[in-house]
Order: C-alpha cells, then structure tokens, then sequence
C-alpha cells in the first residue's frame, strides 16, 4: 500500500499554527485548574434577571457556609469557604441540566470530586506548571514535524520529550488518587448539607421577598423501568434521587442561566491530549493522571484499571492499543459553522407545537412547554371523577398519561439538544481534539458525552476534519455516493446504482445546500438528515470551486456488514454466512436480514402443509395476521442482537414489539402457550430466526456454545472469564458480586452474566481489534481515519486506501488461529498445576476436553474478502 500525498494536496492546520497552540496550551492549563468549565448560553431567551442573580440573592454561597461551619471544624487544607464554592458550582451544573430528577449516586461523586481535586491542586501547583510548558513545546513539534511523526509513535515520542525534560512520563503525582468509597462518604455528607442549606421564597410572596422559604432540594425514590436485549426482560427497580422542588425548576425555565457549567474531564480539548503510554498510564490531563478503562458503576468492587495492569506480563504488551487511542485522540476536528446556522433556526422552532411535524422529519424535540397536557379542570369543571361516564374517564385519563410521559421524554431530549448547541457555539471557528478511552473489553469512546462523532446524526453533522484534503479524481463521486449511503434508499444496490442516483438526485442536493429551509427540503426525507445536508453543502462547494482542486474536510462513512456476524463468518469459515454479510464479493450488497426472513418464510410454508396439527394451526394463523412475506424490520434486531446474546426470550420480546407496529390485532399476537409474556407468533418467530442463522452460520454457533461452555465451566471454578486480545490487552469481565467463599468474604462471579456476556464480548474485543489495526496502519500511511465502533471514517480522496487497508487487517487478525488461541490460553489459566493437584484426574480432563474447541471449521477463503466491494461500504 502506498499513499500519494501529492494527490490529496494534504494540508496541515497545525504549521500555520504553531504559536497559537502553545498558547492553548497555557488556556488548557487553566481550564484543568478548576473543575467546570462555564459556558457561554448562547441560546438564552429569557430578558428576566438570570438565575444565577436570583441564587446569589437568595445566599445559597452563605448559607451553605454556615451549615459547614455548624457540622465540622478546623480544616487545614482547605476552608469552609472554598467547599461552599465548589458546592455551590456543582449546584448549579446541576440545577441548568433542566432536569427535575438527579440520579444520588452520581450527583455524589459530581459534588465530591471538585473537593479532592482542590486539595491536590494545593499539593502540586507549586511545580507542575513550568515542566509543563517546557515538555509540552518539545512534545508538539510532532505535530508540526513529518520527520518525527514518520520516525516515532505519539508514546515514544512523549516518552522521549519527558526524558529530555527530565519528567516521569506517567505523571503519577502523589496523592490523586482517592478511593470511591472516600469520594461516596465525603458526596453524601455535602448533600446532606445542600439539603439543609438550600432554600428559595414561595413564588406568590416574589423572589425577592425575606418571608416563607421552600427547601429547593428533596430525596426520592423512583421506580426506573430497565430494559435489557441480553439478560431478563424490563425490569422495575427503585433508584434514589434528589429531586429539585418543581416551583424552582419553574422559576430556572422562567429566567434561564446566563452561563452553563460543564466538568473539564468532559469537554473536548484544544490541544492534543497528552498520550496514553505503557501499562496504560497517562491520558488527556496534562495536570493528572486517568483512567484508560471506564468504570462500570454497577461492578464499582471491581478495579477494572487494576486488573488489567496486573495482568500487564511485560512493558511492550499491549502497546498498540494505546497508540491507537493516541491516534484517534489526536485528529483534530472543527465546528460545521454551516450546519451550526441552520440548527439555530431550527432550534427556534421547537418553542412552537405547531412546527412539530417538520421537528419529527429531523429528529428534533419540542420544548417542553410547548407540549400541552390535558387539564381536568378545563375539560370537566367542578364534575366529580365518579359522575364521569367511565369510558370518557378512561379515554382523558390515557391520552393525559401519555402526552405526560412524552413531555418528561421531550423535556430530557431538548436540553440534550440545547447542551450541544450551546456546546458547538462555544467552540466555533476553534480546533478541538476528543481524546479516547475505552472499555474493559477495548472498545473505545471519545471522552466527551457532549460533542463527538460518537453521537447521532446531528451531532456527527456538526463536525468537520480540521485538515483538509484536496478531493483529487474520485473524491466527488465519494461524497455523492456518501450523500446516498446517508438517505438510505438504495442500500441494497451496487455502487454503480447508487452513482446513477446520486447523479439524478444532484439537482435536489444543490437545491438542499442552497435553500435548507425553504427550499424542497429533499434532505430532510432521509433516514440521516442533517449529515445529508453536510454532505449536500459539501457537494456544492466542491462543485462550485474545482471538484478535484476543493479541499474538502467532511467524514466520509463506511460501514461493516452486521459486524459481528462479520468476525463469527470468519471464525468458523462459514462460506454461506460470510456470503450474508459480504465476506464474499458479490455485484450487489447482500442483506442478511433479508436472507434469514426468507429462509423463515420458506419454514412458514413447510410448517403450513405440516402433518403435526399444532404447527400447522399456528403456521396458518400466523399467515393469516401476516398474508404477505415476512418483512426483514420484524427479524432485524433479533439479528442484530445475535451477537450480543440475545436470548430466546429478548428475541420474542423484540419481535413482539415489531408485530405491533403491523397493527396486528393483539388477541392474535397474545395467545398464551407456557409463560403469561411468551405471546405465539413472537415465539414462533424467534425460533425460526434462530433455526435459520444456524442454517448459515453452522460452524459460527457452534463457536459460540463452545464459547458458552466455556464460561459455565470456568464460573464453576469460581472465576471470572478472562482472555488477551490480539494486540495484547487482557480482559476481564467484571461480573462479580460479594459472596461467601471458604468462610471468606471475596468477589464471586455471576455465572448467568459470565455465561451469557462472553460470546458477544470476545466478538466485539475482535471488533476492535480490527478497528485499532485499520487506524495504526492509515496512521502510518498519512490517512485521517476515526471510527465509531464498525463504522470508519476517512476524507473522500482516502477512501480507497482505508478501504485497502481495512480489509487486509481484517485477513489478516483472522488467519491467526484466534479460537485455537483462546482454547490454549483457558486451558493453561484455568487448569493450573495447583488445580490439578487437588482435583481428580477426570475432572480435569473433562475441563481439558471443553477447553479444546472440536468444532469443524467452513470452506471460506477468507482472502476473498480483499476483492469484496461490500465489506465495509
């Protein structure tokens, strides 16, 4: 593979800015400093004194002081004053997320850390900023120097720069690392306190009055409905919340915050963050060290970051994951000022119900307020409930529950909305970095919740490459076929097909790039509309410039085939199934939902000339609520979730949900066999869909019972399922939960979630093995490359390279012998020479036989996959 850079006309945004970033720099030192960011509300509407005013009239600041000074004493290293400060912020961070109900368990640590923080920051601020400087100005001349980033990685780079600066790498300053039951114990006791201290005059007295004062916060405990595709069905669990007093959210809608505070850890970066090095130390901060594996609350006991660094057997293991994260944390990125205009005026229309059509075509909420709920008093006056006719009772009190719980949904949407906007403003015609982590199986993450190409399409719309690349001979035809990929209208034909389209449709996209709103509005029937309007905006710039000549700076997309499936085709070698998920080359794409709801419609038939009267009644009634050929949408998620480890209960739950949308009659759908919730034809269905991808997946599900059994038998030992990846990261699955062991208390797996989890786990630590792959070799090569998960993104003009590249990595992470590894892994793991001195002979050589996988492998030639235009399209 090789890259002609002269073709790209590749230009770099960093020469030209070389002064400008170490002075971000010394603005990213100060952002670290504290732990909010504030936040300009671009948006506000409200001509009212802000709330901010309103909170510091009302003494919040004091009174939260004065509770401090009531319950403890003689602090040394930080004052009474200072904890009332950064309460206060954390109080108010909370208060501008618009909503009525904080979960406790967060808000907890969000209250805590700011604390913790201070107090390190006094251990080191006497030292850390000047080796800062120094280090950092030798570290980004990678940046601007092609001699060094062709000759080093970011890591040794950063390693060699600390050397010279005579720094240790790692950053690991005493004293920054607080446990979380530290963190927890200190959260609760400031909550206490903001209880307590936290109050604001009853409305109808005024806001400035000195009279009756209302608590502003409250605890509750909420039911929250859990859904889960994998485990058990939805699930009602009771979680503890503070609850802001509905009176003052009122009064916060009413005179709006005039700035939004955002924690610092969260926000995108200016600068390149500083690099992820060996064992995983390091991380974007450059005043402290993080984590590179994300904590999962719900198995807090488990030290995720711990337990992978143990299993660390040398320094160089697992390198390249972290340059990978390097990689992908250092593409710099910039704010679509185009589409950030047009969401403006959009944005404006949510405050008015009657736009709520248009908001639906874009995937856009109403605000809240605009949503207007039935009144009982409007409706029905002084009328007792019981002198209502029941049916006209029942008919108010549905429709007042549902639009109900859509305002509340519609409230959580908008706000996530107006936080990105805001956001996007805050950074227009800036330069930012999102740096990466990743979970404990290595999947990776931006940082950032707020701005990311990790979002939806609108988020994904409001980003740009910084660098640009000169489209070159095909890169027009890359962003036409790219702006068909995102309608979703012909994803089912060739490339060839989809150019003819684009062609047709280019008078539409022109008209969508010059008129968004008033014109046609063609881009806003597509499944992906504002990444359509991008791309539409970047079509007629290239056009109207020079189609080869334009540097154009938009993402171009491609997209894994049911990705999963992908790397379970290619375990087992199942020709049939690697031809279902484009593992194959073909003329045209191949849908495998399509290809397993026909194979179903084919068992629906034998089924209805069935000689077992049971199956044929159920074959024909189900014919008779469904007459035509089974619709791919009914069976998609359930094939989707395959992977994932949907059970044969979340398939029946998904399909039944599926069934609804056909207005099949519900005393069709409900007809009881064993279980109250196992409805007939969604469990009919569910075992057709499972009966047919073991048709083509025949040796992939045989994999993935051994991979089961695996788990059982070393959940049985007592033991979490462990294996290392390719590029070298252990995993751990942290299933664990505190238990009784030999009369000691200890973490003893969960054998359901151990069993079920590994399948889909292995998979999708393969998933991005291959994504780090496809990233450290574009990296090498000069290609911009970012991914989200199994969808990779490039410039138009690279395309084909990352296309080259992704599918040579792919062949060859999969001419490894993985299975064989993993087997032989398991097996000297688990079956230990302590294990079989005090286990009998024929148990450990039954866990011998499970640990070594007999599983007769397909005739795919995986090497075809170079030649399969579909792959990743």
């Amino acid at each position: 593979l090789s890259l002609n850079i002269s073709e790209f006309l590749f230009i770099s945004i960093f020469y030209s800015l070389k002064g400008e970033i170490k002075a971000k720099f010394l603005e990213q030192l100060s952002i670290e400093s504290h732990h909010y960011l504030r936040v300009k509300n671009s948006v506000r509407r409200s001509k009212k004194i802000s709330a901010e005013k309103l909170v510091k009239h009302w003494n919040w600041h004091q009174a939260i002081f004065d509770t401090l000074e009531k319950n403890i004493a003689n602090l040394k290293t930080i004052s009474p004053n200072e904890i009332a400060e950064l309460m206060l912020n954390s109080i108010l961070s909370m208060c501008g997320q618009g909503q009525d109900l904080v979960p406790y368990y967060s808000f907890e640590l969000e209250i805590s850390d700011p604390i913790f923080e201070t107090i390190h920051k006094k251990f080191v601020n006497k030292f850390v900023d000047n080796i800062d400087q120094e280090l950092f100005d030798e570290y980004i001349r990678y940046f601007f120097e092609a001699d060094i980033s062709r000759c080093f990685t970011l890591r040794e780079w950063w390693l060699r720069c600390s050397s010279v600066a005579r720094v240790n790498p790692e950053f690991r300053i005493p004293f920054t690392d607080f446990s979380v039951e530290s963190r927890r114990e200190l959260g609760s006791f400031l909550i206490s306190v903001m209880l307590e201290a936290c109050k604001f005059p009853w409305p109808n007295s005024g806001l400035f009055s000195c009279g009756k004062m209302l608590f502003a916060f409250k605890l509750r405990n909420v039911a929250v409905e859990e859904e889960s595709l994998v485990f058990d069905n939805d699930r009602i669990t009771l979680t503890k919340m503070i609850k802001i007093e509905p009176r003052l959210m009122d009064i916060f809608a009413e005179h709006e915050f005039e700035w939004l505070l955002f924690p610092n850890n969260l926000i995108p970066m200016k600068v390149p963050p500083r690099p992820w090095i060996e064992h995983g130390y390091g991380g974007p901060s450059y005043t402290k060290s993080t984590d590179i594996i994300r904590d999962m609350p719900e198995y807090s006991k488990v030290m995720l970051n711990n337990e992978m660094k143990t299993r660390l057997s040398s320094k160089g293991q697992a390198r390249p994951v972290f340059d990978a994260l390097n990689n992908l944390g250092s593409t710099p990125w910039k704010i679509n000022c185009r589409i950030l205009d047009v969401l403006h005026k959009v944005f404006d229309l949510t405050f008015d119900a009657k736009n709520e059509g248009l908001l639906r075509k874009l995937s856009i909420p109403l605000k809240a307020s605009a949503i207007e709920v039935p009144d009982y008093r409007k409706i029905f006056g002084l009328v007792k409930v019981d002198e209502i006719p029941r049916e006209e009772w029942r008919k108010f009190f549905g429709n007042r529950c549902e639009l109900l719980k859509k305002k509340n949904e519609t409230n959580s949407l908008w706000f996530w909305l107006k936080y990105r906007l805001i956001m996007a403003e805050h950074y227009r015609n800036e330069f930012i970095f999102f740096p990466h982590n990743m979970d404990f199986r290595g999947r990776v993450y931006p940082i950032s919740p707020y701005l990311s190409h990790m979002g939806d399409d609108l988020n994904r719309s409001l980003l740009l490459f910084a660098e640009g690349r000169a489209l070159g001979s095909r890169g027009l035809s890359w962003l036409k076929v790219h702006c068909i990929n995102l309608c979703g209208q012909k994803k089912r034909s060739s490339i060839e097909e989809r150019m003819d389209f684009a062609e047709k449709m280019l008078p539409n996209m022109l008209d969508s790039a010059n008129k968004p709103m008033n014109g046609s509005g063609w881009w806003m029937e597509s499944d992906e509309p504002w990444q359509t309007l991008a791309t539409c905006m970047e079509i007629q710039e290239a056009i109207n410039y020079h189609p080869e000549l334009y540097i154009s700076h938009l993402p171009v997309h491609q997209d894994g085939s049911c990705n999963g499936l992908q790397h379970y085709a290619a375990l087992g070698r199942d020709k049939q199934g690697g031809s279902e998920v484009n593992l194959v080359p073909n003329n045209v794409p191949s849908d495998v939902y399509t290809s397993v709801a026909q194979r179903i419609e084919q068992k629906r038939i034998e089924d209805e000339n069935s000689n077992d009267t049971e199956v044929k009644e159920l074959a024909l009634a189900l014919r008779r609520a469904l007459p035509g050929p089974l619709h791919r949408k009914v069976i998609k998620q359930t094939v989707m979730t395959t992977v994932y480890g949907v059970t044969v209960y979340g398939a029946q739950v998904q399909i039944k949900r599926q069934l609804k949308l056909f207005d099949i009659p519900l005393a069709d759908v409900c007809l009881f066999i064993v279980f109250v919730f196992c409805h007939r034809f969604a469990k009919y269905l569910a075992q057709k869909t499972f009966k047919s991808l073991h048709d083509a997946f025949i040796s992939s599900m045989k994999l993935k019972d051994w991979f089961r059994q695996c788990a059982s038998e070393i959940s049985k030992l007592m033991q979490p399922v462990e294996w290392i990846t390719p590029l070298g990261l252990p995993v751990v699955q942290p299933y664990l939960e505190i238990g009784n062991k030999n009369g000691k208390l200890c973490l003893l797996p969960i054998k359901h979630k151990q069993v079920n989890a590994f399948p889909p786990n292995f998979i999708h630590s393969l998933d991005s093995t291959h994504m780090m792959l496809t990233s450290l070799h574009c990296h090498k090569l000069g290609v911009t490359f970012t991914a989200v998960h199994d969808c990779y993104w490039t410039h138009a003009a690279s395309v084909e390279l990352m296309n080259s590249i992704c599918r040579e990595q792919f062949i060859l992470l999969h001419k490894q012998a993985l299975v064989t590894q993993c087997a032989e892994f398991f097996r000297k793991k688990y079956i230990s020479q302590r294990l079989r001195d005090i286990m009998d002979e024929t148990d450990v050589n039954y866990l011998e036989e499970v640990f070594t996988p007999n599983i007769v492998t397909g005739d795919l030639d995986i090497e075809t996959i170079r030649d399969s235009i579909y792959f990743f399209s």
